[in-house]
């Protein structure tokens, strides 16, 4: 369709988010079980030390089961928390066991995060940090790899703070080598193409109960 990237993302984010809510709940958690499982068998998540991860809101993929296995694997997780709503900043910040996430107050959105007057947490871009693969939410994914995002931009710019400090290893001496970038989904969040524009991340990988681009 006509109109700019930012017009045409908008209404491809009205459309998807009509789609979402008509969705039933045990559709989304099924797909949502199956796609954890696709993940956590993925080269990228059984070699990462770390991962960043995200907590779900009613109505969008559920990363419960991607969390509860994280967690059961040993790995350290990582989970957002808004700092700036002004600023569009957020951070990632280790959490302990899911006994902790569970203890956590609703921030912003409704959405558990970290609490700010509780003891300091190890930053997933931190130096000592061990973070290897990023499980990020989106609205929409294509075959391309491009995603759409909310239209806040939080991941955006914490994901290009995150690639700039592995592109400079002096500067970060926790994990070494490119971050994995796995995008999950629902299949009626599949789309033919995203509309994207060059401040634009790609993912590495994105996953859907149907689909994996690029296939293993």
């Amino acid at each position: 369709g006509g109109g700019t990237v930012k017009e045409r993302k908008t209404a491809m984010r009205n459309v998807l988010r009509k789609t979402l809510s008509e969705l039933d709940d045990a559709h989304i958690s099924k797909s949502s079980d199956a796609v954890a499982a696709k993940v956590m068998a993925l080269p990228e998540y059984k070699a990462a030390r770390g991962v960043a991860c995200f907590v779900s809101m009613p109505k969008e993929f559920n990363t419960r089961r991607l969390l509860e296995g994280i967690c059961a694997d040993g790995k350290t997780l990582y989970l957002p928390r808004v700092e700036s709503v002004k600023e569009k900043t957020m951070s990632m910040l280790k959490a302990e066991s899911m006994a902790d996430v569970d203890s956590w107050p609703a921030g912003r959105w409704g959405i558990p995060e970290p609490p700010k007057d509780g003891p300091p947490r190890l930053e997933a871009l931190d130096e000592e940090s061990d973070l290897d693969l990023i499980i990020v939410p989106g609205l929409a994914f294509d075959a391309e790899r491009r995603r759409l995002g909310q239209g806040a931009g939080f991941y955006d710019r914490w994901l290009s703070r995150g690639i700039a400090l592995r592109e400079m290893p002096a500067s970060f001496g926790g994990s070494t080598g490119p971050l994995a970038l796995v995008g999950v989904t629902l299949d009626e969040l599949v789309v033919g193409e995203v509309p994207t524009d060059e401040l634009d991340i790609l993912v590495s990988r994105v996953v859907a109960p149907s689909h994996m681009f690029p296939p293993l």
